[in-house]
């Protein structure tokens, strides 16, 4: 049935914002921490994150069409899931501090490429997109409900 495929696709929504809520906490916790010299200090991460249909083909766009024997549209829906979490190539950055034990010799300390502003930008849009997503399955959960009380009326 359609409405259930819409609560998997809006449980899905959530669990990549789950994720990449994860990701986020672990940049900002990490954004000071420093490496010993001759190490490399903490590298950011990112969600990668994937679409495919319930029938588990690759979704390249959302198709509307039934096709490929599905007989929902809403099977043909693209579902995000996470693909992996990988380490981002971002340069550290360096701040001029020579008494700190992991300055270099010219008394600079690596910090990890985390920009703490973006990754507070990133909470808010994390936030939200969790919260659409929860929106979006209380209301068909709400209007599953309505149904069936409707149809135990009769």
């Amino acid at each position: 049935m359609g409405m259930f495929n819409i609560l998997d696709i809006s449980a899905a929504g959530m669990d990549v914002q789950q994720a990449r809520l994860a990701v986020a906490a672990s940049n900002l916790a990490n954004a000071q921490t420093t490496a010993p010299q001759g190490s490399t200090p903490y590298q950011p991460l990112t969600v990668v994150v994937r679409t495919s249909t319930a029938n588990g083909t690759q979704a390249a766009a959302p198709t509307f069409a039934t096709a490929n024997g599905a007989t929902d549209p809403v099977d043909l829906l693209p579902r995000p899931a996470v693909a992996a979490t990988v380490a981002l190539d971002e340069p550290p950055r360096l701040v001029y501090n020579p008494g700190h034990p992991d300055a270099d010799s010219r008394g600079f300390v690596s910090l990890p490429g985390v920009d703490p502003i973006t990754s507070m930008m990133d909470l808010i849009s994390i936030s939200r997109g969790y919260e659409a997503n929860l929106r979006a399955f209380d209301i068909t959960r709400t209007l599953l409900q309505k149904t069936l009380d409707t149809e135990n009326r009769r």
